[in-house]
This record gives C-alpha cells, structure tokens and sequence, in this order.
C-alpha cells in the first residue's frame, strides 16, 4: 500500500511538471473550465486546521466548495480573498466551502489563512490521498459537490469573483 501511494505520488509529481505554465512550477495560472463525469465525490476525512476532523460526507445536504491550494501558489494567493468572501456569502443558502492544503507546511498554511482572512474549513492533505483521488493535475483547482453528494463541475486555475458566483449559482438552480 505504502508503495502503491509512493508511485501514485510520483506520477502526480510528473503530470505537475508536465502541466508547467510559463513561468510557474506545477501551477494552474488560467482558469477554464474543465470535463468532469458526473459521480459519487470520494469522501475523505481531513483535520482542520481551525481544530477538528472534517469528514465531507457529513456535509451532505449541502453544496460543497472543494478548493485545493497552497501557499507558494500566486494564483491562489491571487483568489484566497475571492473564495473567503464569497464562502460567507453563501453560507446562508446551504453552501460550504472546504480548502485542501497540498504540499505545504502547517505554519506556511496557517499563516495563508490568516493573511487572506480565510475562516471557512480547511486542512492538509498529508498523505495526497484526496488529491491523487481528485485527479489533481495542478494548483489551484476547484470542485463542486451537490447536496446529494455528487461530483459535478471541475475549475483549473484561479476563479474569479464572476466566475466563482457563475460556478456557485449553477449548482444551486
């Protein structure tokens, strides 16, 4: 097992390279939109950094926000206030945001959250299990999750205010 995730993260590892954009390093710089089969989203548990394990099945009833980023990541920077507004925006109708942290330190990411004044969940992936689950290819990248629990929109790339609310509304109608 220890293996199998060895060699998972080493592929993970190339694919990033791979993807590299003009001078950035395993980063998402342009947001599009991206081709996702609708299905059940794998369920994880990831320790917050606010304190307290966070399991998304236990969000179901809600639509979920699944935001994964990193501290050395520009465009992430570039979107973390973005995302945190619109989190609060949104809390009301039933939506909760959830950040995963890849490839970072707790000090490193905690102190991201606190500069962007990020307050909705969220927490690293140490063993790159939910990325590798994800199909991650780069950072940032954001997924949306039905009230039933269902995978249904995938964005590459930093989002918008428009683009995030366009992404948002349409999982709600």
């Amino acid at each position: 097992m220890v293996l199998l995730l060895a060699a998972l993260l080493v592929v993970f590892g190339l694919a990033m390279l791979r993807r590299q954009a003009p001078g950035a390093f395993g980063v998402n710089a342009v947001g599009k939109t991206a081709e996702l089969k609708a299905r059940p989203a794998p369920d994880f548990l990831v320790d917050s950094f606010g304190g307290g394990p966070v399991r998304l099945s236990e969000l179901q009833g809600r639509t979920v926000l699944l935001n994964f980023w990193a501290s050395w990541c520009p465009p992430c920077r570039e979107e973390a206030r973005t995302l945190a507004a619109t989190a609060e925006a949104y809390a009301a109708r039933g939506v909760t945001f959830l950040g995963i942290n890849v490839w970072d330190s707790d000090a490193e990411a905690r102190a991201f959250l606190e500069r962007y004044a990020v307050r909705y969940p969220n927490g690293p992936d140490r063993s790159g299990r939910i990325t590798i689950e994800y199909g991650v290819t780069g950072l940032p990248e954001t997924f949306l999750i039905t009230r039933e629990g269902t995978l249904m929109k995938k964005w590459i790339g930093p989002l918008s205010q428009a683009q995030l609310e366009r992404f948002v509304e349409e999982a709600l109608q």
